[in-house]
């Protein structure tokens, strides 16, 4: 079964953006414009209660890429003033999520031999309890209540020909303990179980109930959009087609990346009404987007972006009814969470 799973990862690897290699290929492709990058502010180095205190009022956390000492912080600046002078805290992450006075920062330990860990963080940003995880981090989501987290990671086979696969874990913040895998949750499709060993989710984003989730599914060689009910433990499939999801705060809107297309880069961000099931495209960005995106407001998603040619990423803001062009919103910086 594990084997079987291994061959269909590879068939994804050569067809869709998650990993590294295809997504530099597709930065390739998307020939980024830098041109509109602004050096940021300068830096400093933040206390915990300085960090409690700023969040207090909207702010944005994300991952700073700027080159020097604090590559990979976690970092935080205004919502009014995402070019101000960033906060630095004393954290690395690959990818952070936050929302309720809690949150989780993937981290890597690099070594002879790399480790990786979900961070617990508390209201000020305060590493916790970690949990040791089985892969290289990918994505992570924290409910709006602040209960639940999701762990997403890439997973290496046991043996020399093994390629990739995901694990996505669902965790209580409270305590740390593991609430449950994706792949132990039933999954329904047209009424009908199913079950397969190549499944691998991944995209987890939180309803504002506590109970909703959706996330990305594949099996046999196709994406799903998923909707997840905590309480029963149970999947179901909506559409095709469709990975990264992100719920807006309000939970009426569902941004994800959708195939338009057979290339490899022929993923364009859309928008679904959740209650009246209509679907648009995000006209204004014609790039490959390889992140789940964060809703900045009602119109507005952002979404790292890496340049070409060096390790440094942007956060971009685009407009959903494609009313503005897609622009830098944060320079040097990915994996935006905004604290509202």
């Amino acid at each position: 079964m594990r084997a079987e799973k291994r061959r269909d990862w590879r068939l994804l690897t050569r067809h869709r953006g998650v990993f590294a290699s295809t997504a530099l290929f597709a930065w390739i492709l998307m020939g980024i414009q830098q041109s509109d990058a602004q050096p940021p502010q300068a830096a400093s180095r933040a206390r915990p209660e300085e960090i409690a205190a700023a969040l207090a009022r909207p702010r944005i956390l994300f991952r700073n890429t700027a080159p020097g000492r604090d590559f990979g912080a976690l970092a935080t600046v205004s919502l009014d003033s995402p070019g101000g002078a960033r906060q630095i805290t004393g954290v690395t992450c690959e990818r952070l999520s936050f929302a309720g006075g809690h949150g989780l920062c993937l981290h890597l330990q690099r070594g002879v031999f790399n480790t990786y860990t979900a961070v617990l963080l508390d209201g000020s940003l305060k590493p916790g309890a970690s949990i040791k995880l089985q892969g290289l981090p990918s994505r992570t989501r924290t409910s709006a209540d602040g209960r639940v987290g999701a762990v997403t990671v890439f997973v290496i086979g046991d043996d020399y020909a093994a390629e990739f696969s995901t694990r996505t874990t669902l965790v209580d913040l409270s305590s740390g303990d593991e609430i449950g895998e994706l792949e132990q949750f039933s999954t329904w499709r047209d009424g009908v179980r199913i079950r397969a060993a190549d499944f691998n989710f991944w995209g987890v984003t939180f309803a504002k109930d506590g109970n909703t989730f959706y996330a990305a599914l594949r099996t046999a060689g196709r994406t799903y959009l998923v909707r997840g009910e905590l309480g029963l433990r149970r999947l179901t499939v909506i559409r095709e087609n469709v990975e990264c999801p992100s719920l807006s705060p309000d939970s009426l809107l569902l941004a994800y990346k959708k195939r338009v297309g057979p290339s490899p880069d022929s993923w364009r961000l859309h928008v679904l009404d959740v209650q009246t099931n209509v679907e648009r495209i995000v006209a204004s960005e014609e790039r490959y987007i390889d992140d789940q995106v964060e809703w900045l407001d009602a119109r507005h998603l952002l979404y790292g972006v890496p340049r070409r040619t060096t390790a440094v990423s942007d956060v971009w803001v685009a407009s959903i009814d494609g009313s503005e062009p897609p622009r830098i919103f944060i320079s040097e910086a990915e994996s935006p969470i905004v604290v509202r």
